[in-house]
């Protein structure tokens, strides 16, 4: 390799989706659009309503049009598009910015949504905030269309896109035109965005700032999703050199996919690896991966998806499709959101991330509360001993005892209908902030099971906004004091005798989740494409000596220390 190839340019950045690829560039810079709040005639103002209309007719089958063409595991996000692009209350709301205010139909399309938008940006929801993107996605596709603006962009198939940030609902576009490659200036390795890219295993990076900008001019890139980088415009050489090594894992991970492994360390040790699911249709990837059920099932989807409630039959459904979409258990999670702000008014935090989330919310929402609970134990009765219920954000042992009333009375209630039931279905709380962590002794006595939320321990832990991309590089989910406190849980669970796994970001992660187990967590939750990874770690070495490993990161000092003895476990 010559030196020139040594200095070609490069843009860093957070890996969000693994994998390598070569491909020409497509740099998108698109700028935010100006909307200006210009008044119209009585006599525009059918005129403009019917402008609506037909951009959301043209909006609707434009994403019916991306459905009948898309694979299994991204359509629920096609379908949450749907339900917002057809939503009565946006509609009333806009029809009634032209009609009483007056307004040109772009401007009451534009004003509606970012009232939602700026609501979204007080919750202290990780996936509210996430979707904001989609709802400016959605804004801006149904102005253009309302002013008859169409895209005419070529995209060369298998290119490498390159943007600000993008929403789930473009991203599965492009995907669909040949974008085989992401890079974005902004987001976050759990940005919805990233999840999609590695639904569709699609190597991407996030965070990498300037990407844009330092891309502009370039025609072609290799993006090393696994290292973080993206090398703009190489020499011949140096493709061709890469193009043989992505054949050659293309054929490595063919043979892992068709080994029948026991999940066993090497010293015939057993543990559990389960799948992080949000949509059904990521159980085909679960499946094919080798998933031993399900250990993290969000459903703030059934929220989101038709910003309203879902209806206690949709959340049955819901959960039916995945409870028959897979087999073992499936542990589904509470609500965990800061309240649904998109129809619900609640009143300004100053510190929404450490306010009105999770239990907290579900405790006051009584009547959300008591239908999710319902749906999840009428399904429990149908498929006895393979659901588990788990409480988010939970810091006080109080509320975990006015979790096991409700659910206890909402049992009651459908015996009294004449509803089966699974009386012994166990009921178990999220390890996500100190308080729980130091504490866990006593929370194991109210407990079934700990379930361990690495990404809300390290924030919480650290003090820092995993979303904050100015600080980013402080959120470590190696940090000594984050082992230290996933320590005292896991000990806690292990001498009070209830089961412990942990589904954060650290099961999933190559350095992480050797740790966790010889930690004694034989239970992992991750999503489903870091399955056979971390499969093929954990059954290279005895236990004794992942134990070994583990005590060493207990006594490290720095993320970058864990890093070190991960290098010497992988190396020896």
């Amino acid at each position: 390799m010559s030196s020139n190839d040594l200095e070609a340019a490069k843009v860093q950045g957070l890996p969000g989706s693994e994998g390598l690829i070569v491909g020409p560039l497509l740099v998108i810079d698109e700028k935010e659009r100006i909307v200006h709040p210009e008044k119209i005639s009585a006599s525009d103002i059918d005129r403009h309503q019917q402008l609506f209309i037909n951009a959301r007719t043209l909006y609707l089958a434009e994403l019916d049009d991306l459905l009948s063409n898309l694979d299994k595991q991204t359509s629920e996000i096609i379908e949450a598009q749907k339900h917002i692009v057809a939503d009565q209350e946006i509609e009333i709301m806009i029809n009634k910015m032209i009609g009483d205010d007056q307004y040109c139909v772009d401007y009451a399309i534009y004003k509606t949504f970012n009232g939602f938008i700026e609501r979204l940006k007080e919750s202290g929801s990780d996936l509210f905030r996430q979707r904001i993107i989609d709802l400016e996605n959605i804004r801006d596709r149904l102005v253009a269309l309302s002013c008859d603006e169409q895209e005419h962009l070529e995209v060369e198939k298998g290119a490498i896109l390159v943007v600000r940030e993008i929403s789930p609902t473009d991203l599965v576009t492009y995907h669909e035109r040949g974008v085989k490659g992401l890079v974005m200036d902004k987001g976050g390795v759990t940005s919805h965005a990233a999840l999609i890219a590695r639904s569709l295993n699609i190597p991407c990076l996030v965070s990498a700032k300037h990407a844009v900008h330092s891309a502009r001019d370039a025609k072609t890139g290799i993006l090393d999703a696994n290292k973080g980088e993206l090398i703009l415009d190489p020499s011949a050489d140096v493709v061709k050199s890469i193009k043989k090594a992505i054949k050659a894992e293309k054929k490595r991970l063919q043979s892992e996919r068709k080994k029948k492994e026991r999940s066993e360390t090497l010293d015939g040790f057993p543990f559990h690896l389960r799948a992080n699911i949000e949509f059904p249709q990521e159980l085909d990837l679960a499946n094919q991966n080798g998933g031993e059920g399900v250990g993290l099932l969000r459903t703030e989807a059934l929220l989101y998806g038709g910003m309203a409630n879902k209806s206690e039959s949709e959340q049955d459904a819901f959960l039916k499709k995945i409870l028959t979409g897979i087999q073992g258990p499936v542990t589904i999670r509470l609500f965990d959101v800061g309240g649904d702000k998109l129809n619900v008014h609640t009143p300004d935090e100053d510190n929404p991330f450490l306010g009105w989330r999770g239990i907290r919310m579900l405790l006051d929402e009584k009547d959300m509360f008591c239908s999710q609970l319902r749906s999840i134990l009428k399904c429990a009765g149908k498929y006895p001993g393979r659901i588990k219920i788990l409480v988010p954000m939970v810091s006080l042992v109080e509320e975990v005892i006015e979790v096991r009333n409700a659910v206890e009375q909402v049992q009651q209630k459908l015996l009294e209908e004449g509803i089966p039931i699974d009386e012994q279905v166990p009921v178990g709380m999220m390890i996500e902030v100190p308080s729980a962590a130091l504490l866990a002794d006593k929370f194991a006595r109210e407990v079934d099971f700990f379930s361990i939320g690495t990404n809300d321990l390290t924030q919480y832990s650290l003090a820092v906004d995993r979303g904050n991309e100015r600080i980013c590089n402080i959120y470590q989910h190696y940090h000594p004091a984050v082992w230290k406190l996933i320590k005292m849980s896991v000990d806690a669970a292990i001498e009070n005798e209830i089961e412990v796994s942990v589904c954060g970001e650290l099961a999933g992660d190559p350095i992480g989740a050797p740790c966790l187990l010889g930690l004694g967590v034989t239970d992992l939750s991750m999503a489903p494409s870091s399955i056979p990874k971390v499969k093929k770690i954990l059954t290279q070495y005895p236990l004794d000596r992942l134990k070994k490993y583990a005590m060493d990161v207990l006594e490290s000092t720095s993320g970058k220390e864990v890093q070190i003895l991960y290098d010497e476990l992988s190396g020896g």
